[in-house]
């Protein structure tokens, strides 16, 4: 009997070492991958799931060699659930640790009041006097890519100042004529100090203007960080920037603690947080992005030539053509009936926070001027709509979708009509606002479509941003619009 035991346990042993490498047969979707933009982990995984196959393999490692043991009965319970405690348990706790003792990257503070305004939500700026030299690259974030890799914007040299309010700013003066707000378009993302385009309209105006902008942000912030940061400069006019990336999406009200300013989280997310900032964690993925995603990240890609050849797109002029990439969420946000985003919470929760920086402007008698900014897609695809198939198209966005949504989208041809009969839907809502509510609105769409079709890279290659020419054209256009402006004598506010 004791020999048929012992026989058992090294078959089940064995099978485990089997089992644990039959696992790794099975890989993601990489074309999925590769065309959402994602982590590919030893050219076959995605980060996720390869990290529950590493751990999944450990796990029956351990198994196997208890089986292999010696250990009986309640002994080897008891030391298989000392060793896992052990383990992932010191792993658990350095992780959280870690987190709970790093530096946020941005200072996040609630807000309920600010001269008389009632307000909610946030204030959120980076950690105050900071400076950086660093260099961007317009490269793919992970090595597995575009099969045919196209080259992206040249190497950008930064200088990147914060101030002491946490903005990027180089001086502070004690008043600004011109106070501008929004998100890292605003900020200047991936441009040094001198290229951003509050720097260079600054200078075509020969007026200093202070940069209010903040990645990572939403309309209710830019109105909170004015009407805390930047209203006591006591401004003519307001520089009010919508991202239509991101300003249409509706979360709901986070909740503060009114004592300590700081956000009410259940003890799960706060140890997810605290897990995600981790160091360790942080180290690992750089592991992960600079020595597993090599691996393989050379290995062809069935069957991506014909799903997904015509990404990035290739968009300018005869003279000079530029390549573009995105992710098929960018595309699909775009996808949005008119009279249906009207209604939808994206648009309410956003038009909010428009109508209090209105009234704000009439209380404090600054002139409102509101900026759309269109992603990157909105400005190339009506540029290469002749080119692209509708197939490559519906199969692009659909990666987008659950099972069950792909199924439902129309055929081909239909999808492809469909997206261009709406990719202008968004912001015709934005304009018809401005226009009902008698705020004066400048869309930056046309003008960056314009450059783009000249030849100008507008946008780079591989990140959402705009290039140091992409924020040229817009700091000219807002030049032109507001000297044109001042020509004819418009002083109301």
């Amino acid at each position: 009997m004791e020999q048929k035991r012992s026989q058992f346990r090294i078959i089940l042993g064995l099978s485990l070492l089997v089992l644990s490498a039959v696992i790794w047969l099975f890989p993601s979707d990489v074309v999925e991958l590769v065309v959402r933009q994602k982590e590919v982990v030893l050219g076959r995984y995605s980060r996720g799931h390869f990290g529950s196959l590493f751990v999944l393999t450990i796990l029956l490692w351990f198994a196997a060699g208890f089986s292999f043991s010696k250990l009986r009965g309640v002994e080897l319970f008891a030391s298989a659930l000392m060793m896992f405690v052990s383990v992932f348990g010191s792993l658990f706790a350095v992780l959280l640790v870690s987190g709970m003792l790093s530096m946020p990257r941005y200072i996040e503070t609630s807000v309920e009041t600010a001269g008389g305004e009632e307000l909610q939500g946030i204030v959120r700026h980076r950690p105050p006097n900071e400076f950086f030299e660093l260099q961007f690259r317009d490269a793919p974030e992970n090595f597995r890519s575009y099969p045919s890799l196209a080259p992206g914007y040249e190497p950008v040299d930064i200088s990147l100042t914060i101030d002491q309010y946490g903005f990027r700013n180089r001086n502070v003066g004690e008043r600004y004529s011109i106070v501008a707000v929004g998100d890292s378009f605003t900020a200047g993302s991936h441009v040094s100090d001198e290229q951003a385009w509050t720097e260079l309209l600054a200078g075509k105006l020969q007026t200093p203007i202070y940069n209010l902008g903040v990645s990572g942000s939403d309309p209710q912030t830019y109105l909170n960080n004015f009407a805390i940061f930047g209203s006591h400069f006591e401004p003519e006019i307001v520089l009010f920037m919508v991202y239509e990336g991101n300003d249409f999406r509706y979360s709901p009200p986070r909740e503060f603690d009114h004592e300590t300013g700081r956000e009410k989280l259940r003890l799960s997310e706060k140890m997810e947080n605290w897990m995600k900032a981790s160091p360790v964690t942080v180290g690992l993925r750089r592991f992960s992005s600079e020595v597993l995603e090599k691996i393989g990240s050379d290995n062809p890609i069935p069957a991506y030539e014909t799903l997904m050849g015509w990404m990035p797109v290739k968009a300018g002029s005869v003279e000079a053509m530029h390549y573009y990439s995105f992710k098929p969420k960018r595309l699909a946000y775009l996808m949005r009936d008119e009279d249906d985003f009207r209604q939808s919470g994206d648009w309410l929760g956003a038009e909010q926070a428009f109508l209090k920086m209105h009234a704000l402007s009439k209380k404090q008698n600054f002139r409102l001027i509101m900026i759309y900014v269109p992603s990157k897609p909105h400005v190339v695809m009506p540029l290469i709509a002749d080119s692209i198939e509708p197939e490559q198209v519906r199969t692009f966005v659909a990666y987008r979708l659950s099972k069950k949504k792909r199924d439902s989208l129309p055929e081909a041809e239909a999808f492809k009509q469909q997206l261009y009969a709406q990719i202008d839907s968004q912001e015709n809502v934005f304009m018809q606002f401005c226009q009902k509510q008698g705020i004066e609105c400048i869309s930056t769409t046309r003008p960056l479509q314009k450059a783009t079709a000249q030849g100008v890279q507008t946008y780079y290659t591989y990140d959402q941003h705009w290039t140091p020419e992409g924020n040229r054209v817009v700091a000219e256009l807002l030049a032109d619009y507001l000297k044109t402006q001042a020509a004819e004598g418009r002083v109301e506010h």
